[in-house]
């Protein structure tokens, strides 16, 4: 899916003529008959409305109907009414609304639907890709229309360097594109877009306060969490009606030891769909999350023998077998002429409804997958670069594609993740500091406890407790620390300390210590000021870029990811949970475990913690080895001054890099990866249209690194 949206504006007709021709591309035009909403979705994603003068389009993952999208429009408030009664809305989608003129953009919270915009052509085009808001840049200026800032649709110079920083870049600067000029909508934030062609950004959404307690948090999250999964069943069926196939749909889902894995396999069951389950085996006998893997799709199957058992029963045709005492074998009570007997051997009685077809578990063979790391270039599991940025999924990404093609052909156009799970239900050190301001005694000992488990110093201790200082000034603070030498400082602050690898150049490190000191002289607002909230929403926010990048890859293959986790509904019930009940002692994720509790067995639901990550990265990197290797002899980071190719050669070949050395190559090899298929070196070639040109690199702006 990708779309842009223009203002009813005489400028917007121009950047409509300069919008490559599609015979796939949609249009809704504003009541002037200039184009509105314009791009590619399918119909299953698309749910459009109107009442009068005001329109409404949700794209994305919605179990909302026009009727009853069309039932939010009319009322008070003008587009700020029509948001607040859209927010019940279960699912992941864009709002996209217009009335009277004004128009109005909104993603979600955690930032898998995230918004992008840029002033092209005197006037503010918003959309969800920014390297489409780029590309028209270039086809304006092309064609002569008003030029717009400076670099404007081509790269940011200073962007691969950010793109160096492990775990990940801290907030403000997280949500940078990669593109000269273009700006992100922060989640939680709103755009409205005004017939002049200006624009402005607002707040409509607060945290909760934290102070619900556990069983009342479960019982929210329990309701929001099947409401998020029926959504995603019922566009697996709006598919299979627009497909014209048989049944009622089917949805794949990853069944690993993950508690929340487990409990999206689980609920999806429960609906009228079909489940495809996949887990990956591994190569070493006896191992643990192949033993769970199995023992949940073994659990699942019972679970759906007993449903369709209850089915039959209510429509009176009970078909369920009983031993035959005469012979020892099973007899079927139901048994008639009209039986038929399926190709997974469950028995059908003619004239009962049929229900959903069976479920299946796909394992998936360490033999026949790609390892980790395999390279994007490689030529039986290549993979497609993501325009947006580095992936944030390098690391699996052939995998990924892998399993795509093969649910793909199993029926499933919709692929459910647990991304977002450990964001929000996990332990999170920075909920001490926050759980000190109203429980110090509580919030104390479970400080002590971190502090002999994760061997922090006394200092660091006292600091994640009791430390004060503000999001800006934290911002400030880190970046001395982006060196990647020396002593990383333990304890929690509002978030992970950003660090750069050992291979950084030190004009990679000036370049992010200035970027990280301008962000923090603005002032950035938190997410929260719960720095417990923050650091949840976050990572949420990195979860979701996981599962944007894991869709760029797998759309070749018709195959969306969908993350219920990540729905505003599920994450305002996880944020809402009292503090004190986040981080019980000797439990793994509290509040994700009450709430799937009756839905997952217990004995598939007490696993406790995962298991600790298996030897598969460095079994890939040792695999590819070589390839990687290669990087080193024509960087393009080496090329712009951002790191030392000997010292990432050094580190690519050693023989058992460690965990925090892997984290850094992800975002390095990604990095290098995604260079080298948006920004190629540039060769003598023909003029081209401008839709076909490779993206260019921008003239380094005044200050910036020269190559």
């Amino acid at each position: 899916m990708d779309f842009l949206v223009l203002p009813d504006h005489p400028a917007s007709d121009a950047l409509g003529r300069c919008l490559p021709a599609s015979p796939s591309r949609r249009t809704l035009r504003h009541p002037s008959g200039r184009p509105w909403i314009t791009g590619h979705w399918s119909p299953d994603e698309a749910v459009a409305a109107e009442a009068g003068p005001r329109r409404a389009l949700l794209l994305g993952t919605t179990p909302a109907t026009p009727g009853t999208l069309a039932r939010l429009l009319p009322g008070p408030g003008h587009l700020d009414g029509i948001g607040r009664r859209a927010r019940p809305l279960p699912g992941s989608a864009f709002l996209l609304t217009a009335a009277e003129g004004d128009l109005r953009c909104r993603g979600d919270l955690a930032g898998v639907r995230l918004l992008h915009h840029a002033r092209i052509a005197g006037v503010t085009v918003a959309g969800n890709r920014p390297q489409d808001l780029a590309a028209l840049a270039r086809a304006a200026a092309a064609a002569g229309l008003p030029a717009g800032a400076p670099g404007l649709g081509f790269l940011d110079e200073d962007a691969p360097a950010l793109r160096l920083l492990f775990p990940f870049a801290p907030l403000p600067l997280a949500l940078r594109p990669a593109w000269h000029a273009v700006s992100s909508v922060p989640p939680g934030h709103h755009l409205t877009l005004y017939a002049n062609g200006r624009h402005s950004l607002a707040r409509w959404w607060s945290p909760p306060e934290p102070d619900v307690p556990l069983e009342r948090a479960a019982e929210h999250l329990g309701g929001a969490l099947a409401d998020a999964v029926a959504a995603r069943a019922r566009r697996a069926q709006r598919q299979a009606a627009a497909d014209g196939t048989a049944g009622r749909g089917t949805l794949s889902a990853g069944l690993s030891d993950s508690t929340g894995a487990t409990g999206l396999c689980f609920l999806t069951a429960r609906e009228d769909v079909r489940l495809l389950t996949t887990s990956w085996t591994s190569h070493r006998p006896g191992d643990e999350d192949t033993r769970w893997s199995a023992h949940g799709a073994a659990a699942l199957a019972a679970a759906e023998r007993q449903r369709e058992r209850q089915r039959r029963r209510r429509a009176g045709q009970d078909t369920a077998e009983e031993p035959d005492r005469n012979s020892g074998k099973r007899k079927n009570k139901g048994k008639g002429k009209g039986e038929t007997r399926g190709r997974t051997g469950d028995r059908r009685v003619s004239g009962a409804p049929a229900g959903p077809p069976p479920g299946a578990h796909l394992a998936l063979p360490y033999a026949d997958a790609p390892t980790c790391y395999t390279p994007p270039t490689d030529a039986r599991h290549g993979t497609p670069a993501d325009p947006a940025g580095p992936l944030a999924v390098f690391r699996e990404a052939a995998r990924l594609a892998h399993r795509a093609r093969l649910v793909a052909e199993r029926g499933s156009r919709l692929h459910f993740v647990d991304a977002g799970a450990d964001a929000l239900f996990g332990h999170r050190p920075a909920a001490l500091n926050s759980l000190a301001r109203g429980d110090l005694r509580t919030a104390a000992r479970r400080a002590w406890t971190a502090h002999h488990l994760c061997r922090w110093t006394a200092r660091d201790t006292l600091r994640t407790l009791l430390g004060g200082r503000s999001y800006p000034r934290w911002l400030a603070g880190s970046a001395p620390r982006t060196s990647g030498r020396g002593r990383r400082a333990g304890g929690a602050g509002w978030e992970a300390p950003p660090a750069l690898p050992p291979w950084a150049h030190p004009d990679a490190v000036a370049t992010v210590r200035r970027l990280l000191r301008e962000a923090a002289d603005e002032a950035p607002e938190p997410f929260a000021p719960l720095r417990a909230q923050h650091e949840i929403l976050r990572a949420a926010l990195h979860a979701a870029e996981t599962v944007r990048g894991a869709d760029a890859l797998t759309a070749p293959h018709g195959v969306g990811h969908e993350a219920p986790f990540l729905d505003d509904a599920v994450v305002e019930a996880a944020l809402a949970l009292d503090l004190a009940d986040r981080g019980r002692a000797g439990v793994h994720q509290p509040l994700l475990t009450r709430a799937l509790r009756g839905v997952v067995p217990d004995g598939v639901l007490g696993r406790g913690t995962p298991a600790a990550p298996g030897p598969g990265a460095r079994t890939g990197l040792r695999a590819h080895r070589d390839a990687l290797a290669a990087l080193c002899d024509d960087s393009p980071l080496a090329a712009r001054g951002l790191i030392h190719p000997d010292v990432l050669r050094r580190h690519l070949t050693a023989p058992q890099p460690p965990d925090p050395t892997l984290r850094a190559l992800d975002a390095t090899l990604a990095t290098e990866y995604w260079l080298r298929a948006v920004a190629p070196a540039p060769t003598p070639a023909p003029a081209v249209p401008v839709s076909a040109v490779p993206v260019p690199r921008a003239a380094p702006a005044k200050g910036a690194h020269s190559p």
